[in-house]
């Protein structure tokens, strides 16, 4: 499925982009060098490519084939290391560079000699320099910071000085190449067919990959790359097949799906990373504005919309309509209504990739449309409407909130995907996302200058969301009214009206003690008052009547609403609440506090954050 996904994009980009494409025996390379032959093939210069501030970069190329080095010492032709073109002369490994020629010599002779043809002459010469003539050439010519780059690494092409041409463009040189594979494909010729699982197309044995392409820009994988398909122990073997022909996928096919996912990965609008998984997406589709939909999505992708030269962002781009979702669920906009532009039976694609020693492993993989795609995700953005939250907030940030500190390597394993699956299958989110997510909520303080809060509008946002969605999977239809975007005063949940009593009290200690206080109740009670509200709130509300005595301007005035919310709660408080209850009481408390910062009475509201502002500079 997911190499049949690929290798059918593969023909989408073809008939988009076919003429920038690698044609079959040929491939994308990133290339960190350029060599310069004169008529002589003497080298004369070689180029180091850097970015305007010096720092090496690399420039996609097609070449001749490069199939993955499965030995020690295996050359490319016309696009390869410092080692294999110049070995000693760069002190490095000879055995390459004689390797080299043996297969530069093969191929090359199979070049139309009748031609005028000087690159192929300057080809032929430069592979033929032996050692010292070719150090000779360095020691007048290198810079030593570029012999330690060429030493260090890194593929290099050659280019024609006198015409400025790379001799992988030139058409003599890739008809020898073409015959010489034709050469390889007709030696490797069987009468021995297997069907091909990617393509359905009937090849011989030789024309089966035996190594599939390697693929790379995954983190954490090898910068060289990690095979997404490979057998490399005897365990994998099956009826007697070795290696890849335990799952035959023709030459022609693995070049593909190989190609196609490089580019995706390489592309910032078609993957983005979520801790130790990286996420490639793509659509079935030409059309850049569906593509830059998907990206969207992940809120990983800046461009389109995002505003040029100073110029504000266009509200009508995808990338702002999705950015511009919380407002646009809660003035009641529906998806279709949205995005009417895009066509909602494109089917999308989505893979989540991490690395696993020298392959790669597949952590989830969807298949579905846009509207489906869409609609479930304007299910999520719902969900997750809550007052206080005015912008989309990204997957990133959702998971950030579960992690200590913030910081992403501190995010449990499998949270990303078990989060992701969530969102795209429109299933209720895990119970584990959930339980990291109150013990977040247990344990941190705030500290605003990390943008770490104890209870802030994106946590608030997920426990609201993972309830509903856990009360909508258990078609408890009472609870999911419970759970409003901004307060519900008429609501009879204990739980809920325990934190919203809980807001209150702190309200009541704040505006009484004002901004030398150096702790509030809820930084020493609101593990207590959440989990055991029986042993806790009698001693709050004793205390909070000290603070309404003492309180001349606003006691008063908190003392009622202190009695406003003790009126919908039962004459006990409940010894324990459950895990899901603590999350509703953390609602509660929750919009009770969005509710201070919107009323008239707003001062009390500012002595609360005078509090919150001390304590963070203690």
């Amino acid at each position: 499925m997911i190499l049949q996904a690929l290798h059918s994009y593969y023909h989408i980009l073809l008939g988009q982009d076919g003429d920038n494409m690698p044609r079959e025996g040929y491939s994308a390379a990133d290339v960190s060098f350029e060599v310069h032959l004169d008529e002589s093939g003497t080298v004369v210069d070689v180029i180091s490519y850097v970015n305007e501030k010096g720092k090496p970069i690399k420039r996609t190329f097609n070449v001749p084939e490069q199939v993955k080095r499965s030995v020690n010492v295996f050359p490319y032709f016309l696009c390869d290391k410092a080692d294999y073109l110049f070995g000693a002369a760069l002190s490095l490994r000879e055995t390459c560079r004689k390797e080299l020629q043996s297969l530069w010599r093969k191929v090359l002779a199979y070049a139309d000699t009748d031609a005028d043809a000087p690159e192929l002459e300057a080809l032929l010469r430069f592979i033929e320099w032996d050692t010292e003539e070719l150090a000779g050439q360095f020691e007048r010519l290198l810079r030593e910071d570029v012999r330690t780059l060429l030493s260090s690494g890194g593929l290099c092409v050659l280019k024609y000085a006198p015409t400025g041409r790379f001799l992988q463009d030139n058409r003599l040189l890739q008809k020898a190449w073409e015959r010489y594979l034709k050469a390889q494909a007709d030696t490797d010729h069987s009468d021995v067919t297997q069907r091909c699982l990617v393509s359905g197309e009937t090849v011989s044995v030789g024309e089966i990959a035996r190594l599939h392409p390697n693929i790379k820009n995954v983190v954490g994988a090898q910068s060289s790359g990690a095979a997404l398909v490979s057998f490399n122990k005897d365990s994998f073997i099956s009826f007697g097949r070795e290696k890849s022909f335990n799952a035959p996928t023709s030459k022609k096919a693995a070049d593909a799906y190989g190609y196609v996912l490089n580019k995706l990965l390489a592309d910032p609008r078609h993957r983005v990373r979520m801790n130790d998984m990286t996420v490639v997406f793509w659509a079935e589709s030409s059309l850049d504005h569906e593509q830059i939909f998907l990206a969207s999505l992940m809120q990983e992708y800046q461009g389109d919309g995002d505003g040029e030269n100073g110029q504000p962002p266009d509200p009508d781009s995808v990338r702002e309509r999705v950015k511009s979702a919380m407002s646009r669920v809660r003035n009641g906009q529906e998806f279709r209504d949205t995005f009417g532009d895009l066509h909602f039976e494109t089917t999308f694609y989505v893979l989540g990739i991490s690395p696993n020693a020298a392959r790669l492993s597949i952590r989830f993989f969807y298949k579905g449309t846009l509207g489906e795609i869409g609609e479930r995700v304007w299910r999520h953005y719902k969900d997750l409407a809550i007052v206080g939250l005015d912008r989309t907030p990204t997957v990133r940030q959702l998971l950030k909130e579960l992690a200590v500190g913030h910081d992403w390597s501190n995010i449990p394993p499998n949270m990303e995907g078990q989060m992701l699956r969530s969102i795209l299958q429109g299933l209720p989110y895990s119970k584990a996302v959930f339980a990291q997510l109150m013990n977040r909520v247990r344990v941190d303080s705030d500290d605003p200058r990390k943008g770490l809060y104890k209870i802030g509008s994106i946590r608030a946002a997920m426990i609201k969301a993972y309830l509903l969605r856990a009360y909508r999977s258990n078609q408890d239809k009472t609870m999911e009214g419970e759970l409003s975007v901004a307060e519900n005063k008429d609501s009879t949940n204990v739980a809920y009206n325990l934190g919203r009593l809980f807001a209150c009290l702190e309200k009541t200690q704040a505006s009484a003690l004002g901004a030398g206080i150096n702790a509030t109740i809820r930084d020493r009670f609101w593990g207590a008052a959440s989990a055991s509200p029986a042993n806790v709130f009698p001693r709050l509300l004793y205390l909070a009547q000290h603070h309404v005595s003492k309180d001349e301007k606003w006691g008063g005035y908190n003392n009622h609403l202190i009695q406003d919310v003790m009126g919908s709660l039962p004459d006990r408080f409940p010894r324990r609440l459950t895990l899901e209850e603590q999350g509703i009481f953390a609602i509660g408390y929750y919009h009770k506090r969005q509710s201070f910062y919107t009323s008239s009475s707003s001062e009390p509201a500012d002595a609360l954050q005078q509090v919150e502002q001390t304590e963070t500079h203690e």
